[in-house]
């Protein structure tokens, strides 16, 4: 006979709620159930959160102290981990990221850091890195600000005469018993509101100052990601040969990207290949050796059979029998060769070696023929020969072509950060992708709920039992093992759920068809912010606040109203403690990285090879600022949107962002490298914008709370003040959103002393230039404005009319003072068609392309035109980096009284497509390198006034001249490289070499002879093994070659 169900009641529902409310802040010591009340909400409660209050502060103040205490002690005994910059021997990173070691002392580095000055810590942390801590000290110094004009006035308005309320709530709102008092918090919002939009205001004004003072720099004038504008989903007549060239007669290289499905299958599988050869080569050496070291003399006679087998040969150790093996073919179809003959075993290393010269010819063939008989991508790169003109492209293309021509537009993008995947969508595809993705995560957003509400379920296991009769078993288990699910479990499972939703969403941003690194870090930013919003934020807030009187609303819903604005600012006595949290055990803990140490003390003994023990010592942790921002973010939305209802927040807030920039400044000078991508401070003006999501939700949460107390005086005000807020957001995005990425042409022309500096855009910062120059551009290309007229023939005119070679070499790059296409040119046959002919000077044709004019009547800190170039090595700069002349040998450093002589004005740095002119000093840390902070000199006095005149504060000549000098740097690339620049990676992919360790025997040079007889390259430079037997490398590997900045 069947049992009738058990069923749930209302209460049952009502008690579980209350319990599984709780369970979430029981994670940082808080438990909210502990606010339900029905009719008193008195002392009970009150008592509850102080009680937590001090526990979570003496919890968090051990832990942090504990963390901090570790830290200290371990910085300077494993440097490896706590300040990788500061080592010599770290090769992946240049000798201007390298930092010298902090002063001594455990505290020392802290005043150490903050007395150093912007350019500094521009120099050490990147554009990204330091705009990411000006963004947590921007709202620190917010923080700070708004409790020193909220206070005096706020606090005692919500403490006198209220509802009788104590400890954190008597500051509150919800202490508010007489409606005309919420007038002060009305006036006080708009004086919060103000300085919020004007601090916004001044800080994108700085930023696009700033933009246009480091694009002009000689570093980022030079550079070919700042002088290559990408178009993608081109209209089919766009797609034709020759028709950017009549668009644009400037444009100096067209290429188009082709679907070359078959060469990038290839490389990959070469790749494979590539790392199966190497792995399984040092593996058999390795064990070769710890043969060889581990016998005694008469195993060793035995081994070599009393000298008559050869100690260099691999067979005498593995014999050609016991050699590794693996089988051909998927791993899904059964190892049975007979009836799947693709399945058949083969020995590994003759197999691969074999295999690699194989696709080594295929790649090289279909490397070269890259362009014929494959199928053109909707989308191009325009390539010019300097900056101004690939401005005058990205600012007039649009309406050049029509705003329906194509679909995006980018510029100042380098090759590495191109999704080239996705070039080959259309508009159609990749906005169906768009749509599909922006729904998938609005999906996972509201729903993410559930799994915590899972999550939330095991920690309330014995009450689910009771409830729920088959769980019933779980009561049985041993006290140890209950502990441990209804405990540890949920905590390590919610850990795992927070993880998983920056992948999910750089998933989602991929597959929506994102083109560049940049676009998929904005669309992770963007939702991944959102999400910590909506989840983080909204959610624990309607949840606590619910939770403290969803009993009350059931039994009088009448009173609901008054309830919710009872007990709606009571949700922030949770924050206070979630700022406990962030603002003592989160830093501390970045600080002391315990799972990085613990990595790196067990994870080196997994590295088997060279190449393995190389990547792990060299390579850095890269920081990901689209991830970053929105964890810093969800602090600053927190204390904003609770200014008002609950200001006491500010003082935990200001100090719980004030110690989490003391950690990420440490971090990103000394122990992070620089980003994979040079996003070039772009993830702080998104930030700076979706700062006003949590202004608006404070005033949405005040207009509810008047509403809910019957304000109506109050809440008309805090109406205006809604509208007035968005009528701003509409003009700060009106401003400065559509001149983000453009640089106006006169102050390119500034910068190269071309212009006086006083014109300089500083009112509209050259939206008016832009748009003039958009109107002229169109009108020229409308009415050719060469009217039959003489000009310049393009490359792609001289390539038809074969005067100018339209193949390169690929294989044989080369560098050369005059330019690619003057070389090419035949001078003859341009005398008969167009008369006498005499290529641009080279010199002169280089110092526009890579230098910065000299401002007239102006102090620059850049480079000179008429500058020359002493040319010195990578061992130069490391032997006067520690004090050694330039031409004496180290050893002999010390018989030397004078330790100093001038290095010349530049180091030349061979890099992999061409060279780098460095500053010496920026590569010393010479303190001449980093000027002055801006306001440096200045008095207070001066300085608040200024504070309030962002033109006078930041123009544009005086933050150029406050950039460091590493921006002197200017780079000169190989003459054939802009021709495959912006292609597909796997055509310039080079023949890999294989890295293995050097044996005593010999067996590691056999390997190399047999190799070389097959066309497969093998070496064992810069490597050895220890006394132990373990390999070991003493420099790079043969294949590095350190990267030229795109």
């Amino acid at each position: 006979m069947l049992q009738p169900r058990s069923t749930i009641t209302q209460q049952d529902l009502l008690e579980f709620y209350e319990r599984s409310s709780g369970l979430g802040f029981n994670l940082f010591g808080f438990n909210m159930s502990n606010y339900s009340s029905s009719s008193t909400i008195g002392s009970a409660d009150t008592s509850s959160s102080t009680s937590a209050f001090v526990i979570t502060l003496i919890v968090n103040s051990i832990t942090a102290v504990c963390f901090f205490t570790a830290f200290t002690i371990l910085r300077t005994k494993f440097k490896r981990v706590y300040q990788p910059r500061t080592l010599p021997d770290v090769q992946t990173i240049t000798e201007e990221e390298r930092i010298n070691e902090p002063p001594k002392g455990y505290l020392s580095w802290l005043p150490f850091l903050l007395s150093k000055s912007h350019s500094y810590l521009l120099q050490h942390c990147g554009i990204d890195g330091y705009f990411f801590l000006r963004y947590m000290a921007i709202f620190v110094s917010f923080s700070f600000i708004s409790g020193c004009i909220l206070f005096p006035i706020l606090l005692p308005v919500n403490a006198t005469n209220g509802h009788g309320l104590s400890g954190f709530e008597i500051l509150s709102y919800a202490n508010i018993k007489n409606g005309k008092r919420a007038y002060a918090h009305v006036f006080l919002s708009w004086i919060i509101y103000i300085l919020f939009l004007f601090i916004l205001y001044k800080e994108l004004y700085y930023y696009v100052v700033f933009r246009h003072a480091i694009q002009t720099t000689p570093l980022y004038d030079g550079l070919i990601s700042s002088r290559t504008v990408l178009l993608t989903e081109l209209r089919a007549n766009l797609v034709a040969e020759g028709e950017f060239e009549k668009i644009f007669p400037n444009v100096e290289k067209v290429i188009y990207p082709h679907d070359l499905k078959t060469l990038i299958n290839k490389c990959q599988e070469r790749n494979k290949c590539f790392n199966k050869l190497e792995s399984t080569l040092n593996s058999v050496i390795n064990k070769a050796v710890k043969k060889q070291h581990m016998k005694s003399p008469e195993k060793l006679n035995k081994l070599y059979s009393n000298g008559s087998k050869p100690k260099n040969d691999l067979n005498t150790y593995i014999p050609k029998k016991k050699r590794p093996t693996h089988r051909l073919g998927p791993w899904y179809i059964p190892s049975i060769s007979k009836i799947f003959p693709s399945r058949v075993k083969v020995d590994t290393i003759d197999y691969c070696e074999e295999h690699l010269v194989e696709l080594n010819k295929e790649i090289h063939d279909l490397q070269a023929d890259w362009d014929v008989d494959t199928k053109r991508l909707p989308a191009v790169f325009l390539i010019f020969s300097n900056q101004i003109d690939a401005q005058k492209c990205y600012q007039s293309v649009t309406d050049i072509l029509g705003i329906f021509s194509f679909g995006k537009k980018f510029i100042g993008i380098t090759p590495e950060d191109i999704s080239w995947s996705n070039l080959n969508l259309t508009s159609w595809q990749r906005y169906i992708r768009y749509i599909g993705a922006n729904t998938f995560l609005v999906a996972m957003i509201i729903f993410w709920t559930i799994p915590v509400a899972v999550v939330g379920c095991i920690s309330n296991i014995n009450f689910l039992t009771t409830k729920v009769p088959f769980l019933r078993f779980i009561n049985n288990l041993p006290d140890f093992l209950l502990g441990l699910i209804t405990g540890l479990l949920p905590t390590i499972a919610l850990a795992i759920l927070m993880s998983l939703v920056t992948p999910i969403i750089k998933c989602a941003g991929g597959l929506s068809g994102a083109l560049t690194i940049e676009e998929l870090n904005t669309f992770t930013q963007k939702w991944y912010y959102a999400f910590q919003v909506i989840q983080v934020f909204l959610v624990t807030t309607l949840t606590s606040s619910a939770s403290a009187t969803v009993e009350s609303i059931i039994t009088n819903p009448e009173n609901a109203m008054t309830l919710l604005a009872q007990n709606l600012p009571k949700a922030s006595n949770f924050y206070i403690v979630y700022f406990l949290l962030l603002g003592l055990s989160t830093p501390s803990s970045n600080l002391l990285q315990i799972v990085n140490f613990i990595l790196s003390r067990l994870l080196p003994f997994l590295d088997s090879t060279p190449r393995d023990k190389w990547t792990r010592f060299n390579t850095l942790s890269q920081p990901d600022y689209s991830v970053l921002y929105p964890t810093v973010q969800i602090l600053t939305c927190i204390f904003i949107s609770y200014i008002i209802i609950s200001p006491i927040i500010l003082v935990f807030s200001t100090f719980a962002i004030l110690f989490t920039l003391i950690s990420y400044l440490y971090n990103t000078t000394y122990v992070q490298g620089f980003p994979a991508s040079d996003a070039r401070g772009k993830n702080y003006p998104m930030a700076l914008f979706q700062a006003l999501c949590p202004i608006y939700l404070c005033q949405v949460c005040l207009l509810g709370l008047f509403i809910m107390s019957k304000s109506w005086g109050p809440l008309v005000l805090e109406v205006i003040a809604l509208a007035a807020t968005a009528l701003v957001h509409v003009y700060y995005k009106y401003k400065f959103l559509p001149i983000m990425d453009c640089v106006p042409v006169s102050v390119i022309r500034i910068a190269r002393g071309d212009l006086d500096p006083s014109l300089y855009p500083t009112h509209d910062l050259g939206r008016a230039e832009i748009n003039q120059l958009i109107k002229n551009e169109v009108h020229n290309y409308k009415a050719n404005i060469t009217g039959g007229v003489i000009r310049d023939a393009t490359k792609w005119e001289l390539e038809h009319a074969n005067m100018l070679s339209s193949k390169q070499d690929l294989a044989s790059l080369s560098l050369s003072s005059t330019d690619s296409i003057a070389k090419s040119i035949d001078p003859s046959k341009l005398s008969d068609k167009f008369g006498a002919w005499t290529p641009a000077d080279p010199v002169e044709e280089k110092n526009c392309k890579l230098n910065s004019r000299k401002l007239e009547n102006y102090d620059s800190t850049f480079a000179p035109e008429d500058e020359t170039f002493r040319k010195y090595t990578y061992k130069d700069v490391q032997n006067q980096r520690y004090g050694i002349k330039i031409d004496e040998d180290p050893k002999d450093s010390h018989h030397h009284e004078n330790m100093e002589e001038p290095l010349g004005e530049h180091v030349v740095n061979e890099c992999d497509v061409g060279r780098q002119y460095n500053d010496p000093k920026a590569m010393m840390d010479d303190p001449a390198a980093f000027p002055l902070n801006i306001t440096a000199g200045e008095s207070w006095r001066r300085r608040i006034v200024k504070f309030f005149q962002p033109t006078k504060m930041y123009p544009f000549t005086l933050v150029r001249s406050r950039l460091p000098h590493v921006f002197n740097t200017t780079v000169e690339y190989e003459d054939n490289y802009i021709d495959i620049a912006y292609t597909n990676p796997c055509i310039r992919e080079k023949d890999p070499i294989v890295w293995i360790c050097k044996d005593p025997m010999g067996v590691s040079q056999q390997q190399i002879d047999i190799a070389k007889e097959v066309g497969v390259d093998i070496r064992d430079d810069f490597t050895k093994y220890n006394e132990r037997g373990k390999p070991m490398f003493t420099f790079n590997p043969p294949d590095f070659e350190t990267k030229v900045k795109r």
